[in-house]
């Protein structure tokens, strides 16, 4: 390279290790940061090349192209820092850089409650207020406090109090209006001192019943166990999790269905339509399975034998996981009149 800055920028650069799907992608140029410093450094190197800035979480949710234009940016940062104490709560600033998962058991270890029904959802703490992630009963914007970056035109700071994320189901302003614009740098967590437990989920209710009602460490291990036998471990079957997201239909679509399929799941949601009638949220891996697709392969791209809403990648490229995605939705369509969105964002 001709300019010299404070942290390695790496030309053409292999991601096929930091993509959960395992897909072979190269990008142009990466930098993997670990400080405020050396972040600020590699967006004026960025700015100073005239080069597009993409951000890189745990790459648990996205699908990558195979090649990827610009600047790569991995933030590492993952200090925990605690920020306010009091008799029934804590306040903690944690980096993007943090495993989600690790940070969920430090915070049980540390007394710390709420998050136990999210436990061992991949990636990074930064990528976490992106999507909203949720299981089991609970979304983390149920506890962000705060969220913290950089804007990545001119590295100006931001400070996004919850009720300015526009957090939805599996959306952000991070996902929309600020889509490519930002990076996360810390989140602010507020988190409870006293146990209570959320075993709503029908088959942590289930559990509770037999065996009582669990600790907040032993919640987080039954979460662990459900999701293990529903989902695969990317490290095994290289996979993005849950590839679709449950759609959302008015109920009087909903309740045409159940008359053709009587099997049909449905769930009231307290969203009404834009002409305030009721809604349901449908179970997107029921729609697939019932279609046939559970175990199918669509050339290099299988879906889980298990678990219709996961897509294995065999040896494929983002094109064809896509595509495997797109013949998925295309199917749903015609024959229930729903379109599904995909949870994966494309990297490119």
């Amino acid at each position: 390279m001709t300019e010299q800055v404070s942290l390695p920028i790496h030309e053409r650069y292999s991601l096929k290790e930091l993509n959960t799907l395992a897909v072979e992608s190269e990008a142009e140029y990466f930098a993997e940061p670990a400080d405020r410093a050396s972040l600020l450094s590699a967006l004026a190197y960025a700015r100073n090349h005239n080069l597009d800035v993409k951000v890189l979480g745990g790459g648990s949710n996205l699908v990558m192209r195979e090649a990827v234009s610009g600047l790569v940016i991995r933030y590492q940062n993952a200090k925990l820092r605690l920020i306010e104490e009091s008799s029934d709560h804590v306040l903690v600033d944690v980096g993007a850089g943090y495993s989600w998962h690790q940070f969920v058991l430090d915070a049980l270890k540390r007394d710390w409650f709420g998050l136990e029904n999210l436990a061992l959802i991949p990636g990074a703490v930064g990528a976490a207020p992106v999507q909203n992630i949720g299981a089991y009963g609970v979304e983390v914007e149920q506890f962000i406090e705060r969220v913290e970056g950089l804007y990545l035109s001119d590295s100006s700071p931001f400070s996004l109090k919850a009720e300015q994320c526009e957090f939805a189901y599996r959306e952000s302003i991070f996902k929309q209006s600020l889509d490519g614009k930002v990076l996360i740098t810390n989140v602010i967590f507020r988190l409870s001192k006293k146990a209570a437990v959320n075993t709503t989920y029908a088959p942590l209710e289930e559990r509770a019943r037999q065996e009582g009602q669990p600790s907040p460490m032993t919640l987080a291990n039954w979460v662990m166990e459900v999701r293990q036998s529903k989902l695969p471990d990317p490290s095994v079957l290289p996979n993005a999790g849950s590839f679709f997201k449950n759609p959302i239909i008015l109920k009087t679509h909903f309740d045409a269905l159940k008359e053709e399929y009587p099997n049909l799941p449905g769930y009231p949601v307290d969203a009404l339509s834009s002409e305030g009638e009721k809604s349901v949220k449908i179970a997107a891996g029921w729609l697939i399975d019932q279609l046939g697709f559970k175990g199918r392969s669509m050339g290099l791209i299988k879906v889980h034998d298990l678990q219709a809403l996961v897509l294995v990648n065999m040896g494929g490229q983002g094109s064809d996981v896509l595509a495997a995605a797109h013949e998925i939705k295309q199917a749903v369509r015609q024959h229930y009149g729903i379109c599904l969105e995909q949870e994966p964002r494309i990297f490119s």
